[in-house]
């Protein structure tokens, strides 16, 4: 009797447990807040777009600079590194000048000897000029016959043209040394525009090629910052240029605001690749381009928390008002 009554007093327990337990897992769990809240515009009115951090070199879809090679061959000096601010024409990395140095050296001999030929054939000249005018007295006299004579006059035009020919050879070779030259320059690697490094691709005894895709140097100027920022085709009716616009950064929980200067208007909408994830977005959306130019004395610039090839929000004042165009 005792052992039921205890048998009992357990089911009912067990039974007890599975009730709760049901209820428990059936309640709805709260969503946890986000860690950081998500971004708000500042303004009333406001047409919203995704931008990204880039050099403010003038280019459409990317402003920094692929640097590549012209010529390929072997790394044998690496001058920049990555951060460094450079000049225009400053050198960013050689490749083994020693073959064209080499070749350079030849060609520059090939130049003396081209020079003294031309020396040695205009004295023929001078010598072929007094003898043809010698007989030329003479066969006026009859004193030298008529072959004689045309013999002299052909050595004359001869020396003359062996003449032209070495100055010729001169040329040619004062060309390819000239040549040679310009490969060496080209072997020195230098910045096309001044700007800041952003990325080294290459290294010390790398082989590098001259295909277009191999970026070997990156670099842009920073000074200011732009944001490439993407905007609906849908908005565009909205879009107010030259109007206030403001940024924020991903991520930060004191919605600092970044104050945006309007640069200019992409004119071609191009297909939308940028996709923010939110659920009705369409991957048929072509998108306007704006640049806008980041103050390079604002705090959140001057501490570098603003980077090229970062993704930040942008918001655009479309309020009607006296700044609009």
């Amino acid at each position: 009797m005792f052992h039921r009554v205890i048998l009992s007093v357990i089911a009912g327990l067990l039974f007890l447990f599975a009730i709760l337990h049901a209820l428990s897992i059936q309640r709805p769990e709260r969503n946890p807040p986000p860690p950081v809240a998500p971004p708000t515009s500042p303004f009333g009115n406001t047409v919203a777009g995704a931008g990204m951090v880039e050099p403010s070199n003038e280019a459409s879809s990317t402003s920094a600079i692929a640097i590549g090679s012209q010529l390929a061959g072997v790394v044998t000096k690496v001058c920049v590194h990555i951060g460094q601010e450079v000049k225009t024409g400053d050198q960013l990395f050689e490749l083994d000048k020693r073959p064209t140095e080499a070749d350079l050296k030849v060609q520059r001999a090939a130049v003396k000897a081209a020079e003294a030929d031309v020396l040695v054939k205009t004295a023929t000249v001078y010598q072929a000029t007094r003898d043809w005018g010698r007989s030329e007295k003479l066969f006026e006299t009859g004193g030298v016959a008529q072959a004689e004579y045309d013999q002299y006059k052909a050595v004359f035009e001869g020396a003359k043209a062996n003449v032209e020919l070495s100055k010729a050879n001169v040329q040619q070779a004062r060309a390819r040394a000239a040549q040679d030259e310009v490969q060496l320059a080209l072997l020195e690697v230098r910045a096309p525009v001044s700007g800041t490094i952003l990325q080294v691709n290459v290294r010390l005894g790398e082989y590098v090629t001259t295909l277009g895709s191999q970026s070997l140097i990156l670099m842009g100027s920073l000074k200011p910052l732009h944001i490439r920022v993407n905007v609906d085709e849908e908005d565009i009716p909205r879009l107010r240029l030259n109007a206030p616009a403001r940024a924020k950064l991903r991520g930060d929980p004191e919605q600092r605001e970044l104050p945006l200067r309007f640069v200019r208007l992409e004119p071609y909408v191009i297909p939308k690749v940028s996709m923010t994830g939110i659920n009705v977005e369409r991957v048929d959306t072509r998108v306007a381009q704006v640049i806008y130019a980041l103050d390079p004395d604002h705090p959140l610039v001057r501490e570098k928390k603003v980077l090229v090839g970062q993704l930040v929000d942008v918001f655009i004042d479309v309020q009607p008002g006296d700044s609009a165009n």
